[in-house]
């Protein structure tokens, strides 16, 4: 019989120990244990981490129905658990139905009548117990005791590995996630350029597929742009050396699949095994958009200054003339005053023309300008802007036509707004032609009504015409205004649910600006 008994424990911790998950093999753990101690019912129960509660971690499943559950907590206060902690030792409960544990009206009810708890030791620690029931009143004695501390120990250690393993591929579950569904490029790279771990988003960024990384050593460091590649190259080999002990925030260009620059910002840490380097882990970052805008503000600020230092001088100009004349006495001040008035009323309305404008992009950008809806003539804001701008058109001798048809419909639409489109236009086609014709027109669509803008102006070329309604954008970079009075062309019509573009044949033949509207909003 000892030898029986000796063979089952052999038997119980290869068991115990074939998994690292102890709930896997649970049911044949118990089924050996059956051969030595006769129970109707067994659980492990686990302290939770704030000692307060303890949860049913796995449960035997050979009867039919129990109000104890896996993976429910209970409370300590009152449970034989707690008591097992307490005191560091077996409990006995010899019948359930005399019982001081809260749990044992509940086994009575299920018809267990005595029950044993025996404590699971991890390095000094109690983190549970093993329990059993039976059937029998009195059923448990020393010698189930003396058998479960044989095994209890090696119970202990399996069910702390399978909390760790759980906890293991928990996080490395987190961890796949964040990096399946990360925007930056996240990776792992050894110090002979192979990629151990190289997220999806690289196809993304970059154009190339996945696998590319992973079949060809440092194949990320190829895509760099000529200039930069031997400066991405010095600072990642001062990590992998030791020489820093990271790298932070290098920005560098790399060339897409399709040929366009892309900007990314790198930050890496070194791997470290065993006291040496074995490679490099970190993540790039898409800082392309970043950049542009950090181009389109030093633009602004660059367009804008220049904008505002022609009618600052203007004005100073006019102001040592009055100053001139003051000194020089009464003689001609009526003349000379009236040239002043009309510099410093001229400039002081282009300084708040280009305040308005950069104002205006930024209100309408934001979305916390609203539009005032009413019903609008086409007809009526076209001669509006057409009387407003024909001295300029003829100053540059140009003519000024429009023709707009009998049918076009009132529209729903914010009639400052619209204004302000088609003046816009009148004028940026006023402003480009010599010498030539400006023609306004209109038509109705289905639901819509078209307006056309056409000159025999400058015209332009493919490229500007993809760019043409970009804020800030100007062909030459040196030309008269802000470049923003496009983009808020373009703002105001998709405000008002529209499409606005231009069609030219090219340098020299001119260009029609169109828009679309809704007839109703």
């Amino acid at each position: 019989m000892f030898i029986k008994k000796r063979e089952i424990i052999l038997t119980i911790n290869k068991i115990i120990f074939s998994s690292l998950d102890i709930r896997e093999v649970y049911q044949t753990m118990s089924k050996e244990l059956l051969k030595v101690i006769d129970f109707d019912r067994m659980s492990v129960t686990l302290i939770s981490e704030n000692n307060n509660l303890y949860e049913t971690f796995v449960l035997s499943k050979d009867y039919e129905y129990t109000d104890l559950k896996e993976g429910v907590l209970y409370p300590m206060e009152g449970s034989l658990m707690k008591r097992v902690v307490q005191f560091r030792e077996p409990v006995l409960v010899d019948d359930t139905s005399k019982g001081r544990f809260l749990t044992d009206a509940v086994l009575f009810k299920e018809n267990i009548r005595s029950r044993l708890g025996f404590p699971l030791d991890y390095k000094g620690r109690i983190i549970g117990s093993v329990n059993f029931g039976s059937k029998r009143k009195d059923y448990y004695t020393r010698k189930h005791i003396d058998f479960l501390s044989q095994i209890a120990p090696q119970l202990a250690m399996a069910i702390e590995n399978t909390r760790l393993f759980n906890k293991i591929k928990e996080a490395e579950k987190k961890y796949r996630t964040v990096i399946e569904n990360s925007p930056d490029i996240i990776f792992e790279c050894m110090k002979d350029g192979k990629f151990s771990l190289m997220s999806p988003s690289v196809e993304g960024i970059t154009g190339y597929p996945l696998h590319e990384f992973y079949d060809n050593r440092g194949y990320g460091l190829t895509l760099c742009h000529p200039e930069d590649q031997e400066r991405v190259y010095h600072e990642i080999l001062r990590v992998l050396q030791g020489v820093n002990r990271n790298l932070m925030n290098l920005e560098f260009r790399i060339i897409h699949k399709q040929g366009q620059i892309v900007w990314l910002s790198l930050e890496i840490l070194p791997i470290i095994q065993e006291n040496t380097i074995i490679g490099i882990e970190g993540f790039c970052r898409n800082i392309t958009e970043r950049k542009r805008l950090e181009e389109l503000k030093d633009i602004l600020i660059r367009d804008v200054t220049h904008e505002l230092k022609t009618p600052v001088a203007k004005i100073e100009m006019a102001l040592d003339m009055f100053q001139r004349s003051v000194l020089a006495g009464n003689k001609g001040m009526p003349e000379r005053g009236y040239q002043i008035n009309e510099i410093l009323r001229n400039n002081i309305r282009r300084l708040k023309n280009i305040i308005k404008n950069i104002l205006d992009i930024s209100k309408l950008e934001s979305g916390t300008e609203s539009l005032k809806l009413s019903d609008i003539s086409l007809v009526e804001l076209v001669k509006i802007a057409v009387n407003e701008l024909k001295d300029t058109a003829n100053q540059k001798e140009n003519i000024l036509l429009y023709q707009i048809p009998s049918d076009i419909p009132i529209i729903k639409a914010d009639r400052d707004k619209i204004l302000h489109l088609i003046t816009h236009l009148v004028d940026n086609a006023i402003k480009f032609t010599e010498r030539g014709k400006i023609n306004i027109s209109a038509r109705k669509l289905p639901d819509t009504v078209e307006l056309t803008v056409e000159d025999t102006g400058r015209g332009l070329d493919e490229g500007v015409q993809k760019r043409v309604f970009e804020k800030f954008y100007k062909e030459i970079p040196s030309a008269y205004g802000s470049g923003i009075g496009l983009a808020i062309c373009k703002n105001i019509v998709q405000m008002h649910k529209g499409n606005i573009w231009v069609e030219s044949e090219g340098k020299g033949k001119g260009s029609r600006f169109k828009f679309i509207l809704p007839i109703k909003a």
